[in-house]
Parts: structure tokens; sequence; C-alpha cells
């Protein structure tokens, strides 16, 4: 009796201790389906939202690939044709800058009937005013259309229009180039100031005084002007007039010549009367400033030409373009033994040699700023 008893307490505990555990199992299986559950929609919920990030992502990178396919159609469409342009004006205005030096070598710039500038026929005149603001020009159209571009979606024809905007800023930077980031150059016996007066006197002063009293460059208002005459419209757009349509619209007038009452050209030739001003008895002794800005001039062009190549880094573009070990520098030396090529009135008044010298070396340094520039402006873009 005593025994079953027992027996009947232990089966009792027996299965209290099982329901007691079975309660505990499925406690801790409820817990743990609650805790997998959570998991799971915690889970799902990370799932979905990187889903939508990546969503997202995918429509963001889309509308960017959409965006810079048509940017750079638009791009390639409206700018290509003028960056070559640019690059056959640039070799135009340098082989133009060399056929000054030639000139000047030559004799073909001292005073004279030999003159080249003063002949006769204003061809070699106006070719000359045709040639160096040709690439202005150009430039000029391709800084109108940027405002519907994205020029930093081609690194190469954004660097060639950074170029050829240096080459627009050398034609008014005569004060620029004779301070002292540039090489020294003594205008005169004296330690002479470039100091134009204001406004250009009627008479030429002595070939001496013109090294400092004769404005060598223009104003930035004065290039605009001189430009203008060189764009024609074509439908709705604009382009730069090759010299045959130049020297038409000329109808045979001289630059260099006052203007006439009723002359079909008076408007062109008030446009670019600056300029034609500025060529006024042209000769490297005699401005040396502007001889200056020709050759930072001619370094820029021959940096975009240096730039067609894709892979060309800056210092490629520098080393290629620079007048310093240019196998074609002798090219654009205008004294050449200086038998015909120094006026007579200036011969030992000024270092012609040294004048030579560090107007290259003035070219080299504003190229090697240009492209410094240039640089800089894209790692503050990045």
């Amino acid at each position: 009796m005593a025994g079953d008893v027992q027996a009947a307490w232990i089966a009792a505990g027996a299965s209290i201790v099982v329901s007691a555990i079975s309660l505990a199992m499925a406690a801790w299986t409820s817990v743990r389906a609650d805790a997998a559950q959570r998991q799971q929609d915690a889970t799902a919920q990370d799932l979905e939202r990187l889903k939508s990030r990546l969503s997202e992502e995918n429509d963001a990178a889309k509308a960017k690939r959409d965006y810079e396919y048509e940017a750079r159609k638009r791009l390639y469409e409206q700018l290509y044709p003028l960056a070559y342009q640019l690059h056959e004006s640039a070799l135009h205005a340098c082989n133009r800058i060399k056929n000054l030096a030639l000139a000047a070598r030559g004799g073909w710039l001292a005073d004279g009937p030999d003159n080249w500038l003063t002949s006769p026929d204003p061809y070699y005149f106006n070719s000359i005013v045709h040639n160096l603001i040709a690439p202005l020009a150009i430039y000029e159209l391709m800084t109108r259309k940027l405002t519907l571009l994205d020029l930093t979606l081609d690194h190469d024809l954004h660097r060639r229009h950074a170029i050829a905007r240096w080459a627009y800023e050398a034609l008014r930077s005569d004060y620029n180039l004779v301070d002292p980031r540039y090489p020294p150059l003594a205008l005169g016996p004296k330690a002479e100031t470039y100091a134009p007066p204001e406004a250009r006197p009627n008479a030429l002063p002595s070939e001496l005084e013109q090294r400092w009293t004769w404005r060598q460059g223009l104003y930035s208002g004065q290039i605009s002007q001189a430009v203008d005459p060189l764009l024609v419209p074509t439908g709705e757009t604009m382009r730069v007039q090759s010299y045959a349509e130049f020297s038409k619209a000329l109808a045979g007038a001289d630059l260099r010549a006052p203007i006439k009452a009723r002359e079909r050209a008076a408007a062109i030739k008030q446009a670019l009367g600056p300029m034609s001003e500025l060529f006024r008895g042209f000769h490297p002794a005699r401005r040396p400033i502007t001889w200056r800005i020709l050759l930072a001039q001619a370094t820029c062009y021959r940096a975009i030409v240096a730039a067609q190549t894709s892979d060309a880094s800056s210092a490629d573009v520098v080393r290629a373009a620079r007048f310093e070990g240019a196998a074609d520098r002798a090219a654009f030396e205008w004294i050449g033994d200086g038998r015909l090529s120094i006026p007579p009135a200036l011969k030992g008044e000024v270092d012609f040699a040294a004048d030579q010298a560090s107007a290259f070396a003035c070219a080299d340094v504003f190229l090697e700023n240009v492209v410094k520039d240039f640089d800089a402006r894209c790692q503050a873009r990045a």
C-alpha cells in the first residue's frame, strides 16, 4: 500500500516535471519562432530597402548615362567641327608669326618700298590681321555655345578651349607680359618703363621711343570688336570667314587707310582699326612687347595642336609647344645676322640678342602658366 502511494507520487512528480519541461520547451520554441520571424521581417525589410536603393542607383546611373550620352552628342555635334577649325587656324596663325620673323630677318619690315606691311598692295597686311584674329574668332564661337554644352565631359576638348582662351587673353596682356612674373625686358638704354598714352598719337614716335610709348596690345573690348567682322551667319549658326570671304567683304579696301565716306567696308575697317594700329609700322625691334604677345600666342597654338592627341599629358603638351629645345625655334627668330633685321636707328641702343631670348623665355613661362591654370581648375572640380 505504502509502495503504491509512493509510486503514485513519483509518477505525479514525473508528470509535473515533464509538463514543466514541455511548457518551457513550448515557450522557448515560441520565443525562438518570434525572434526568427522578427529576424525574417527585418531581413525582408533590409532586402526591400536594398532593392529600392539599387533601383534608385540604377535609375540614377541610367539617367546619368542618358544625360552624358545626349550631352556628349551635342558636344561633338556643336564643338568638334569648331575644334577642327581651331586646329587649322592655329597652324595658320603660327605660320604667319613665323612669316613676320622671316620678314624681319630679311629686311622686309625695314623702312622703304620693300616693306611688306607698307606695300601698296594691302594683301600682306590684311592677311596678317585675318590670320591672327581667326583663331580668336573660333574661340569666341566655341565659348558662345558653352551655355548649352557640358565641356567637362571631354577633357581634351576642354583643354584645347582653355588654351585658346589664353591665346585670346594674350592679345590684351601687354602690361602683364612685362611684370615680374616674366623674364625682364630692357625697353631702352635708360631702363624706361612701358607707359603708352591712353590714346594713340597720330604720328608714330621715334623708333626707339615706340618700344615704351606705343600701345603694344589691345583692350578686351577691342579684341571682341575685331572678332565680330569675321563672324558670319550660316542658317541658325555662325561661322568664321575664310580669307577669301574676308577679302571679298573688304571689297579691295586697305585696312591701313583712313575710312572714306560711304566706303563699303567702313564698318569692318572701323572694327579692325585698333588691330590695324597695333601693326602700323610693326617691327619686333620697335614693338618688343607685341612680339612677346605673338610668341605667347604661338606657344598656345602649338599646344592646341599637341593637345589633339588624347593621351597627351600636360607635361607632353608643354614639352611639344614650348620654344626651349624646339626643332623649329630658328623659324621664329627675327634677328638672323642682324645685318638687315635691326633698324639702323636702333643699332647700339638695345641688346637685341637678349631681347629675342627673353621673348622666347617669356612665351614658355606664359604657356606653363596656362597649363598649370587649367590643371588647377580641373583638380578643384574633381
